[in-house]
């Protein structure tokens, strides 16, 4: 009889061997450096890890829980624990350093369609930019000049950036706590750093929220980062998954939430949309950002696909990110050089796609269903075509 629970954590203990494997073989180098195929994770002696002295062990074990996913009697569970193990394959070939196209990863590793993003969002988003720009009465000059003399006159001084952070965090986590979980006394302090390519990044295990001094933050964008990465977004997600996994809410692969493959779209679909989860659109400065951001991983996405399979020419990739998303060089910089990684490449696509999917089911979802919504979304792993088949949609 197939058993949903044994399942689940086999998988995950095939997955988290897969980690240890990796980072003792590439010893902090080569496909993923020193991040790991699991950056993060929370099971703790939850799930015991399987033991591989090399990949033709792990690819046994995947072959064996592919047998027992075959049983599983349920589609949608069935078709993510399928995802799951092509990503967890498609991974060992990079690992092996076998050949793969960029939209075999695509397909096969992030698991999001081989292409670029779609051409009318992106136009849909510049003229939503363009109406809330027009409503600020920002009208002179061209769209790009006229997004630049709105960051600017918002920029918040560097002296000030921590009193804003701290204040956007508690009411952050006060609306996490009405809407999607309490995460008690957990927060994560500022660090300001320079020199990078990121705007912002979640150190879940040390918390820290690193803001890049170097790109400028805006109140609305300040916002953005600490609801994607810290409340409810990637920090949330984390807690969340451990609390449902303790409490046998949920099978054991919630726990690789953070895992670079399969459940990294809708991670970051989480991230992105976590503003809109937590109903904290406040004035069109978050109309402009929320959009501006949309935008932007939809040009990287699609930039992407230029560069690593069509083969353009990487300056006029760059041209394009900076004209079409209004994107400066720090970002521009992360995003080519994160396309250009063997690994890391596609999960470009990971935002735009998981954005997009997150939002579809959020404003497809009834109010009296915001419940469910919820659990849907933090309590169980998803593929992308999976978590669009939500029981309501």
């Amino acid at each position: 009889m197939y058993d949903d629970m044994q399942v689940g954590y086999d998988i995950t203990a095939i997955a988290l061997g897969m980690n240890a494997l990796e980072r003792r073989l590439q010893q902090g180098g080569k496909a993923l450096d020193t991040e790991g195929l699991i950056p993060i994770y929370t099971g703790e002696d939850l799930v015991e890890p399987n033991r591989y002295a090399d990949w033709t062990e792990a690819q046994r074990d995947l072959a064996a829980i592919t047998a027992k996913i075959g049983e599983c009697p349920l589609d949608t569970r069935k078709s993510f624990l399928e995802a799951l193990v092509r990503s967890l394959r498609a991974a060992i070939k990079v690992f092996r350093g076998e050949p793969t196209s960029f939209a075999y990863r695509l397909e096969h590793l992030v698991g999001v369609p081989a292409g670029p993003a779609d051409e009318k969002v992106i136009e849909e988003l510049r003229e939503e930019i363009d109406r809330a720009l027009t409503r600020r009465n920002i009208i002179r000059g061209s769209l790009a000049e006229r997004v630049q003399s709105w960051q600017g006159s918002k920029f918040i001084p560097v002296e000030k950036l921590e009193s804003e952070y701290r204040m956007l965090q508690e009411e952050a986590v006060r609306r996490t706590a009405q809407r999607v979980f309490d995460v008690g006394d957990f927060r994560m302090e500022l660090v300001l750093t320079s020199g990078t390519h990121a705007a912002g990044r979640c150190n879940f295990l040390g918390k820290t929220m690193e803001i890049n001094t170097d790109i400028g933050c805006t109140r609305a964008a300040l916002k953005h980062l600490v609801t994607h990465e810290n409340f409810p977004g990637h920090a949330t997600q984390l807690l969340y998954t451990a609390d449902a996994y303790r409490k046998g809410n949920a099978s054991a692969d919630v726990l690789l939430c953070t895992l670079n493959g399969i459940p990294g779209v809708i991670q970051e679909g989480i991230g992105d949309q976590a503003t809109e989860i937590i109903d904290w659109v406040e004035d069109d400065d978050d109309v402009i950002q929320i959009a501006l951001r949309r935008l932007r991983i939809a040009v990287a996405t699609t930039a992407s696909w230029k560069l690593m399979q069509l083969g353009e020419d990487e300056q006029s990739v760059v041209r394009y990110i900076k004209e079409t998303g209004f994107a400066i060089n720090p970002y521009v910089d992360g995003r080519i050089t994160q396309a250009k990684h063997i690994y890391r490449g596609p999960f470009n696509a990971s935002y735009y796609h998981g954005n997009q999917a997150v939002r579809e089911v959020r404003l497809h979802t009834p109010k009296e269903r915001f419940g469910d919504f919820i659990t849907y979304l933090y309590g169980r792993m998803h593929s992308l075509e999976g978590f669009l088949g939500a029981p309501w949609m």
